[in-house]
């Protein structure tokens, strides 16, 4: 930050007139302010301390989460893209598999993140390539000040399952240590009325159970004003039942999840420079176990694979002038695959595969006039040594009338995004394709904003935003020969719609009252026919909700509070050529609690109801849902 400061005194009393000091400073700006982001604050994540990020994302956010039925997968549908076109950061590294090319969002508990950034479309592109729907980032904050801090939370519901939370922190203005840990043991059991079966029979889900645990102990040094330096490690486990088909009774398959993640970070900070490393070593071993007979003795299917992932991040940003920020970096990433379903093209009997990616970027953000704001991007990326389609993006930013009570602003962008094919989708025996190409496509994005701007006890904000993506090369897998499926470059895909974004809250005296309201309507299609047989031309995409509306509203008084939310999901075709669909669904849930404060600590006692009108539905046809779910909490903070 660059300032200065003016005092002036006369000499004489009989004379003098005093001024006031003057303090001029040109503020940093703000990173990509032209492109769409929303953060869940720490605060929010609090309240939700029991749910995997899948579930806070379904509450807070417009992205429709697929969910593989209780316990089982949960990815995301992001604009009427694909699972693996959403990317996920945890400070600063990516986490989808180079396997897959996607996440589990199950597999995070929210406990383990202070701060979650929703990134829109070309807003990822300032993390990373491949999210053509938008990214998300779940960041640690650390704090340097003498304190010691320890929270536990233990949460039951009526699904059978056990939920518990624990952490503790310490440290000065130069030492911070944080330890957290997580268990969950869960039966996922609950009755649903089956459709699938003649007469709509009552059956019960108890083939879903999971054991995840999991710790994170997180490291922060303040050398001095200017250099910092973090290590964090995170260890995870997940060994679970996947949830059976409506058309059975009994549960076939299992999958296990075990995860390390080391990362070291430092940074450098002054005045107009910025300047951060992260290196981090990831391992991700995955067994999957399904059951192909029911004899005695039943033949068994079986897939075994580890990932090991080794990524450096450089990045810095210098303020040249009070109004220009310029930026760059280097994203280096090594993947190696050892898996008993993989193949090298050029050795069969090689089950190791290795990829090497090296991503170059460099930009600008530059306050034009007073505010606005105008932003470029631009990234070249080489994957073993083959070089990609360059991404350039560029967005600007600005409020009309920055001082009246309602203020007034446009933001719109336009920006180009490509997604690898995934290590799977090549080298999966005997089906991969090495020669695909990558997905690849621009988006084109415009928001009107509105807000107050006074000191009343109402504050309000308003944004639509209209978006458009044209996606070339999309990526499928249809059937080949024997029954098996192979994956091709067959598609073009247009996605376009609309985000609206509502929030009023009051405070006045010990009462605070907060609405937020979130719809989506997209439409996402298939622009060209795979072959004179295919019919998904003009056909929303599969498993993508139409309209969406997300909302809660919260109350408190003094120390209770109480919160109302509701979804709502449009139907969702199952087949591309739109021959069949699950129909809409709408989930309401309630919680209400209290804070009790005795001496240091505070106890917060929490009841929550969800799916109050024990609504039956399914995310993903055939994959039974809860109906109505009790369930208690009980958190502590000293």
């Amino acid at each position: 930050m660059i300032g200065f400061s003016y005092s002036s005194k006369a000499q004489y009393a009989d004379s003098t007139v005093y001024l006031h000091e003057v303090e001029v400073k040109a503020e940093k700006i703000p990173e990509r302010l032209s492109f769409k982001t929303t953060q869940i604050t720490k605060e929010k994540i609090e309240q939700y301390l029991s749910a995997s990020l899948g579930e806070l994302l379904t509450l807070q956010t417009p992205i429709f989460i697929k969910s593989y039925g209780a316990g089982g997968t949960a990815t995301p549908s992001f604009r009427g893209t694909g699972a693996s076109h959403t990317q996920v950061y945890w400070n600063g590294i990516n986490l989808n598999s180079p396997m897959l090319g996607q996440v589990d969002l199950s597999l995070f508990p929210v406990a383990f993140t202070d701060e979650i950034t929703i990134n829109y479309g070309g807003s990822s592109l300032l993390q990373g390539t491949g999210g053509l729907g938008g990214g998300i980032q779940m960041n640690s904050k650390v704090v340097f000040e003498d304190h010691t801090k320890v929270m536990a939370s233990q949460t039951f519901n009526t699904l059978e399952n056990s939920i518990t939370n624990a952490s503790v922190t310490l440290g000065n203005k130069k030492l911070q240590s944080t330890t957290k840990l997580f268990y969950k043991n869960a039966q996922n059991r609950f009755e649903f009325e089956n459709p699938l079966q003649p007469n709509s029979p009552t059956w019960v889900n108890d083939h879903s159970a999971q054991i995840q645990y999991g710790a994170m102990q997180e490291l922060a040094w303040k050398v001095n004003d200017q250099h910092q330096i973090q290590l964090n490690a995170w260890y995870q486990k997940s060994d679970r039942e996947l949830t059976p088909s409506m058309d059975s009774k009994e549960g076939d398959s299992w999958q296990g999840d075990d995860s390390f993640k080391l990362l070291g970070n430092w940074k450098f900070t002054n005045d107009r420079l910025k300047t951060e490393f992260i290196t981090a070593l990831l391992i991700d071993d995955l067994w999957y176990k399904r059951q192909l007979n029911n004899d005695e003795n039943p033949k068994m299917t079986a897939s075994d694979s580890r990932s090991v992932q080794w990524q450096n991040h450089f990045k810095t940003t210098y303020q040249l002038t009070p109004k220009i920020l310029i930026r760059g970096g280097v994203d280096d990433y090594y993947d190696q695959i050892h898996s008993n379903a993989y193949h090298s093209v050029n050795d069969t009997t090689n089950k190791e595969v290795a990829q090497h990616t090296l991503d170059l970027y460099a930009g600008v953000d530059w306050v034009i006039f007073d505010q606005t704001t105008l932003s470029f991007l631009a990234r070249q990326e080489w994957i073993d040594g083959d070089i990609k389609p360059f991404l350039p993006s560029l967005g600007i930013d600005t409020d009309i009338n920055p001082y009246d009570k309602v203020v007034v602003g446009v933001r719109a962008n336009v920006s180009k995004n490509f997604h690898a094919p995934s290590l799977n989708d090549r080298y999966w025996y005997p089906v991969g394709n090495p020669d695909l190409l990558p997905e690849e496509g621009w988006t084109y994005e415009a928001t009107f904003k509105l807000r107050s701007n006074t000191t009343s006890n109402w504050q309000w904000k308003y944004e639509l935003t209209g978006f458009n993506s044209l996606i070339d090369n999309w990526i499928v897998w249809k059937p080949a020969v024997s029954n098996l499926w192979r994956p091709e470059n067959l598609k073009r895909v247009h996605s376009r719609g609309l985000e609206q974004i509502a929030e009023v809250s009051y405070k006045k005296n010990d009462w605070n009252f907060h609405l937020y309201t979130s719809i989506s309507m997209v439409h996402s299609e298939n622009t060209e026919a795979n072959d004179e047989l295919d019919q998904s031309v003009g056909k929303q995409l599969i498993y993508t909700p139409v309209g969406s509306f997300q909302g809660y509203f919260q109350v408190n008084y003094k120390k209770w509070y109480s919160i109302v939310e509701q979804q709502i999901y449009g139907e969702r075709l199952t087949q591309t050529d739109g021959s069949e669909y699950l129909p809409p669904y709408y989930l309401t849930n309630l919680t209400i609690g209290k804070q009790i404060k005795w001496m240091n600590s505070t106890w917060d006692v929490k009841a929550r109801v969800e799916n109050i009108f024990n609504y039956h539905y399914q995310s993903i046809a055939r994959k039974p849902m809860p109906g109505r779910v009790f369930q208690c909490t009980l958190t502590y903070n000293f």
